[in-house]
């Protein structure tokens, strides 16, 4: 594969003045130097995104989005860093025919090997070998144009993956280590029906295998965990989702990738499945990047419930509100649509339950309606809830839907409602406080975080650093500093938006970087602040290195090698000896 350079990935940065692009997908006021929208990427109702043209950045006050140019595009057309570099750069009359510069990834060898196995397995199914199994997919209403689509496949005891790959020269190791082999050489897989599972870029990560012709007390059996497949981290459907969404489309979140085959044989081609019943946070951001318009359908169990209620939990960590479908008889998706057909599946997400409305179905339930004690429970358990939720409209519409429905006088549930408010509000300020001291960083570490941002903002902080500074403290700062400096060496200069497309393959440094973005500091600076930081970050130093001399002191038994310490310590603290 071909690589662009550095040079030609600054050039397209460079050409696509950052307000002009965000002014194409959202309109910006101008205020002060900056320029400010409602932020894409959460619920915002007010202006809270601002973005710089003299650093070109934007940054969101409230959800913390922050990038340059293409980080902007790619989260919101939901496509990859590079396909953003390639979109921006047919903008302005360049051709990117590869990615952007990076190491070689070691991984490149596991994505190469589940491509030819998924391609194997592929070729089995459209055989003799097949035809069970696509009577077995008939009959359960999968053609064959979903097969092609989900390219489904076939594991055969006739026809080895194993074999087909050592011939291919491929280390058993590897094998061994994607879950496709075993230590005997023998397939994994074997005699069912395989689905690919794959990562948010579209490689094949992993392999479900299901049976179909035979008893087996594993319905399904997934691949292991490997190197590039970690379960909790993967969104099953989310390369091919994200073709069919714009904007302001909603995202149907199921529990099996069943389902989502389901859906889309019938035309619904907006969902994806989080593999279970247990989903995690990476899941749902990786989710919300597709759109913040969430919808949960899964499972109509008990099991299907309380996966709900917990995944509405940590949506609402991330400030999301989603809708929620339920669906009786205790079916999935899959064997709803089966049952109902098309129409009625879509009426059910058409008229999905707000999140407020599903907290009273559950607070309803298991409930004795005719007994007044359980009545005046569930009253005050809705109350507590309407408190958390932030439309005073919506609010006002439940507490009249109480009073209509109990016969109770609104204005004795509107004074319940305010005094819980009233209480609501003074254990917040309590947690805030709490809160803030918990996030408070030591001096040492804002030294150490403003002077990389400067660094970033001016070139002559760069050359202060390297004449004054020998060592920074906390290990991510100290890798960040070095990444900037070799780049302005390399590069002769130094931008903060070109800065962040070079550590796009380093996620851990462009996680720090960005939660420095998230500081907010300021672009003007003296050099006197600037000499404070670096004062500061040599005295953590120093009181470190002597912290370090004192306990080397205390357990020395040589009197004369302690003498010799408690002059280092002297000369360290600029005491003549």
């Amino acid at each position: 594969m071909s690589y662009i350079s550095q040079e030609i990935v600054n050039e397209i940065r460079q050409k696509n003045d950052i307000v002009n692009v965000v002014s194409l997908y959202l309109p910006l006021e101008k205020r002060g130097k900056n320029y400010f929208g409602v932020c894409p990427f959460h619920d915002d109702k007010n202006p809270s995104m601002s973005v710089s043209p003299d650093l070109q950045m934007y940054h969101c006050f409230s959800c913390k989005a922050a990038g340059n140019v293409f980080k902007f595009v790619a989260d919101y057309e939901h496509v990859s860093y590079n396909e953003a570099i390639k979109l921006l750069g047919e903008k302005v009359g360049i051709t990117v025919g590869g990615n952007i510069p990076k190491k070689e990834n070691p991984n490149n060898k596991y994505y190469e090997v589940l491509d030819i196995a998924k391609k194997f397995y592929q070729n089995n199914i459209n055989t003799s070998l097949g035809t069970y199994a696509k009577k077995y997919l008939a009959a359960r209403s999968i053609d064959s144009d979903t097969i092609k689509k989900f390219e489904i496949g076939l594991s055969h005891t006739a026809s080895s993956v194993t074999k087909l790959l050592l011939n291919k020269e491929y280390s058993i190791d590897d094998l061994i280590a994607l879950g496709l082999s075993n230590g005997r050489t023998k397939d994994i897989f074997i005699n069912r029906i395989m689905f690919p599972l794959y990562d948010p870029s579209g490689n094949v990560i992993a392999f479900s295998g299901r049976i179909y012709n035979t008893e087996d007390n594993s319905k399904y059996i997934n691949t292991k965990e490997t190197p590039i497949f970690k379960k909790r981290e993967i969104v099953y459907n989310y390369h091919n989702a994200h073709k069919h969404l714009l904007k302001n489309d909603s995202i149907i979140v199921m529990e099996g990738f069943m389902d989502v085959i389901r859906a889309s044989t019938v035309g619904i081609d907006n969902c994806v499945a989080i593999m279970g019943t247990a989903v995690t946070k990476q899941q749902l951001v990786l989710i919300r990047k597709l759109s913040n318009n969430i919808i949960l359908c899964f499972d109509g169990d008990e099991a299907g419930e309380k996966a709900t209620v917990s995944t509405i939990a940590l949506l609402e960590e991330l400030n999301i509100a989603p809708k929620i479908v339920r669906l009786e008889d205790n079916l999935d998706p899959d064997e709803y649509i089966l049952k109902y057909g098309k129409d009625k599946f879509i009426s059910k997400i058409s008229k999905a339950f707000d999140v407020l409305e599903f907290k009273m179905l559950i607070l309803k339930k298991n409930k004795d309606m005719s007994n007044i004690n359980e009545v005046s429970k569930y009253i005050e358990e809705v109350i507590d809830e309407i408190i958390t939720i932030n439309d005073e409209i919506l609010g006002e519409l439940k507490l009249k839907q109480l009073s209509k429905e109990f016969d109770i006088d609104y204005k004795v549930l509107k004074k319940q409602y305010l005094t819980k408010s009233k209480n609501k509000v003074r254990i917040k300020k309590t947690v805030d406080v709490v809160e803030k001291q918990i996030v408070r960083r030591s001096k040492y570490e804002l030294a150490q975080r403003s002077l990389i941002y400067y660094m970033l903002i001016d070139e002559e902080v760069i050359n202060l650093f390297e004449n004054n500074i020998s060592y920074l403290p906390v290990e991510n700062y100290r890798f960040l500093a070095n990444e900037v400096v070799h780049y302005y060496h390399k590069y002769g200069n130094i931008v903060l938006a070109d800065f962040m497309s070079y550590l796009i393959d380093n996620n851990n440094l462009f996680l720090t970087l960005s939660s420095i973005i998230d500081d907010c500091l300021k672009s003007e600076y003296s050099i006197e602040e600037i000499n404070d930081y670096i004062k500061v970050i040599n005295e953590y130093n120093i009181n470190n290195e002597i912290k370090k001399l004192e306990i080397k002191i205390n357990n020395e038994v040589d009197p004369l090698e302690q003498a010799k310490l408690l002059d280092k310590i002297m000369e360290i603290k600029g005491v003549k000896v």
